[in-house]
């Protein structure tokens, strides 16, 4: 088990790295609002900057957003520390929305803003961040339905 947490670490730590990575790249070799078709007409690397959530919502919440992040890497960490126990799922599921957490948290605490740039035309322009965070949600969700589903068998 020691292997898994150390697995949810590592795995956190390269999705913030790729995320920093990526940013980094995008704000350096691209200007706000530039679109760079990748798989045209589907997928194109459109940098914008983004102070709210998801599609834009409660834009200048960054307070907020780093509340919320901040209680989401606590939360994780204190019901890991609780729980020696985990199946690969949830840790896989953890590690992802830890690092995506922590890379648009680190954004948002010395930006007050993230960068964007993952543009599927007609959809909201994301980043791989918020598709860690996505996924891992995900993940967690559907380890913890099945859990649920399991417990519920054997109670028959």
């Amino acid at each position: 088990m020691r292997r898994r947490k150390f697995g949810i670490l590592v795995l956190a730590v390269v999705i913030f790295a790729l995320d920093r990575l990526i940013k980094g790249l995008v704000a350096t070799h691209m200007v706000p609002g530039q679109s760079v078709p990748v798989l045209p007409p589907v997928l194109w690397i459109t940098y914008i900057t983004n102070s709210g959530a998801a599609f834009s919502i409660l834009q200048h919440g960054a307070p907020l957003f780093i509340a919320i992040g901040v209680v989401i890497l606590v939360g994780l960490v204190v019901y890991l520390r609780r729980h020696p126990q985990i199946s690969r799922l949830f840790a896989w599921g953890s590690g992802l929305l830890a690092g995506g957490t922590a890379g648009n948290l680190w954004d948002r605490i010395v930006a007050g803003r993230v960068i964007d740039y993952i543009h599927f035309r007609y959809f909201a322009i994301f980043n791989l961040a918020d598709s860690a965070i996505v996924v891992g949600i995900a993940l967690i969700v559907i380890e913890f339905w099945r859990k649920d589903q399991e417990d519920g068998r054997s109670a028959d």
